[in-house]
């Protein structure tokens, strides 16, 4: 039943006036079918996304996976997740006015993730392999006033962010979400991703902030029943690689998918 008001593209969950709402249609992309008619292709490929990034990227994200895992929400740990954000691209070095990559300061980072410290401990076991729908999406509004409440970067679009840092604080429940891939994934045919001249199309988000959250939570919803699509059987989680994380490893996926679609010639 769930399933299929999903692929209908309208879900909506009233209990508790949660009012989950997918605002795209579901059934036009086919990003979804080719991913998961050709999974191990994908999966095999996925396995290399490391190397698109970096060393700092993957050393950073692996220390900070350990660290969650030890010492859960630690001074290291925060530590660990603001470098790990730098490494991912969220902050830039130049004039604030001329770009919105740029973490806020360290204390204020801090601060806005020990407020909701007793959240974050009640969900941190939760697996999104091991949970249904319905659960997930219940776990997705409890986490909405964390989400408004954390500070991470200077700039008004909270989604890409404030993903990146939910997954390192709670990795086996929320998918780390950028524009680039995880948007385009789902909010673009494979066919539309790229202009005449080669260069990728814009990706838009919306402004206002409780949009955003919303946004948020379609996203982690969609990464979510794509994983139910998939044979976990396939995956080999390691604490080595980009593969720390089932949630991970389906942003691995995306990113191989949408690294693999060729330019148009």
């Amino acid at each position: 039943m769930l399933q299929n008001e999903l692929k209908r593209g309208i879900l909506c969950l009233d209990e508790k006036k949660i009012g989950l709402i997918i605002s795209w249609g579901v059934d036009e992309m086919k990003n979804r079918e080719d991913l998961i008619h050709n999974l191990k292709d994908y999966y095999e490929k996925s396995l290399t996304v490391f190397g698109y990034f970096g060393g700092p990227c993957v050393y950073f994200h692996t220390q900070c996976i350990r660290e969650q895992k030890e010492h859960f929400l630690s001074d290291r740990h925060i530590e660990l997740i603001y470098a790990t954000l730098t490494a991912w691209g969220m902050h830039r070095m130049g004039d604030p006015k001329r770009t919105k990559a740029k973490l806020v300061e360290f204390h204020d980072f801090k601060s806005s993730i020990l407020q909701n410290r007793r959240v974050f401990e009640s969900l941190r076991h939760h697996r999104l392999e091991s949970m249904s729908l319905d659960e997930y999406a219940h776990i997705l509004e409890h986490l909405r006033l964390p989400y408004h409440a954390l500070k991470v970067s200077i700039s008004k679009a909270s989604i890409v962010a404030n993903s990146k840092t939910l997954a390192h604080i709670l990795p086996d429940l929320i998918p780390p979400i950028d524009r680039q891939h995880t948007i385009r994934f789902f909010t673009q045919e494979y066919r539309d991703f790229f202009r005449r001249n080669g260069k990728y199309k814009l990706v838009s988000l919306p402004n206002d902030r409780n949009k955003q959250f919303a946004r948020f939570r379609e996203l982690c919803y969609e990464m979510k029943t794509l994983l139910d699509q998939c044979d976990l059987n396939m995956f080999e989680l390691s604490e080595d690689t980009f593969n720390t994380s089932y949630p991970k490893i389906i942003d691995n996926l995306i990113v191989a998918y949408v690294k693999n679609v060729p330019k148009p010639s």
